[in-house]
């Protein structure tokens, strides 16, 4: 309908639509769930079908607070996005069917878009990456932990900052922290440490332009 209307209005705009299905009410809370599963594909879909770009939504959570059903959400969805080529993804560290959001919850889905897009980047498949040779020269009963090969490429692995992934003995004497509570942690430095850069003068000045028209635009 708003694809219509706007070019009823003004032909040829550009439009950016809505990349996700619109939910229906939860029958038992007469509550909108933001991430359930039956319409989740349906509006990247119809976008595709269009040709056009799509505003998405991923990362959120029908969750009161950033927990296991958060973070299985978030990841479910930011998953589907990825999958589905959205343009722009919203509603990352949104809880309560978008009613209020968590910056722990943020936190946790930078580390699931991490995984998420590492997991869907191509594997290079060359000779330094396949390393024939060397399997080759360490045999079946070798290891190639202090190799140069090794060497110069484990650190292309993608490494995370809150899964846990440590024995139980490292974990409990670092306090046993749950990933909400890991989660916490990072935001508090974050808050602490971050400086954020100012835009290039270029860009600052393309942003007021934009403004500026608009608001000539509006009158």
């Amino acid at each position: 309908t708003g694809l219509v209307i706007s070019q009823l209005k003004r032909p040829g705009t550009p439009i950016i639509i809505m990349g996700w299905g619109g939910e229906s009410l939860d029958m038992r809370s007469m509550v909108e769930p933001y991430v359930a599963p039956d319409f989740q594909c349906i509006g990247e879909s119809l976008a595709h079908y269009y040709g056009l770009p799509m505003f998405t939504l991923g990362g959120a959570s029908d969750a009161k607070l950033p927990d296991g059903q958060a973070a299985a959400e978030a990841a479910m969805t930011i998953m589907l996005r990825a999958l589905g080529g959205g343009h722009i993804v919203h509603d990352l560290g949104y809880l309560e069917s978008g009613l209020c959001g968590s910056l722990a919850q943020l936190a946790i889905c930078d580390e699931i878009v991490g995984w998420v897009k590492r997991s869907l980047t191509e594997v290079e498949i060359s000779d330094e990456t396949l390393a024939l040779d060397l399997i080759d020269a360490v045999g079946p009963d070798g290891q190639f932990l202090d190799t140069e090969h090794t060497m110069r490429h484990f650190r292309e692995r993608w490494y995370p900052r809150l899964i846990e992934r440590d024995n139980y003995e490292r974990w409990l004497s670092r306090g046993g922290k749950n990933l909400t509570q890991r989660a916490a942690d990072r935001v508090s430095q974050i808050l602490a440490t971050h400086r954020a850069q100012p835009l290039p003068p270029d860009v600052a000045g393309a942003v007021r332009a934009v403004v500026e028209r608009a608001h000539n635009e509006i009158g």
